[in-house]
């Protein structure tokens, strides 16, 4: 398959990823393209952050027409994520891209087993929503 063929097929299944879970789609669109398209590690980073841009501002207007966003929590969280973004953007491309790909994989592995503890717990989150309301 050409690597205009994977492209489309990552950035279908990216876009899927975050527009149904919310993960932006960045642990999909990575790990593809450093594996699937030989991309280095930074330029994966960059082409993903980029890529998601459009994502988010399309499911995020989807989520803020069906309710489902806190404004008052993006007024807080936004300022400081920019910044941080900035910076840590600044940061990695002063990293090497192996170490990179380390840290990379660390904070996937890390995501990924709170998100299994989580599931497993059976929904924690429900379950303080409706102890709120009784």
């Amino acid at each position: 398959m050409s690597d205009t063929g994977l492209g489309l097929i990552i950035g279908l299944i990216g876009g899927f990823a975050g527009g149904l879970l919310g993960i932006g789609g960045g642990a999909i669109y990575v790990p593809a393209m450093v594996l699937l398209l030989a991309e280095e590690q930074h330029v994966a980073q960059g082409a993903s952050l980029a890529a998601i841009i459009a994502t988010a501002i399309v499911g995020g207007l989807t989520h803020l027409r069906q309710g489902n966003v806190d404004v008052n929590a993006v007024v807080l969280v936004t300022p400081p994520a920019v910044v941080a973004g900035f910076g840590a953007a600044l940061l990695a491309d002063a990293i090497e891209a192996d170490a990179l790909r380390r840290i990379f994989a660390v904070v996937m592995l890390g995501i990924s087993l709170t998100i299994i503890y989580g599931a497993l717990r059976g929904g924690h989150a429900a379950q303080v929503q409706e102890e709120e309301t009784t």
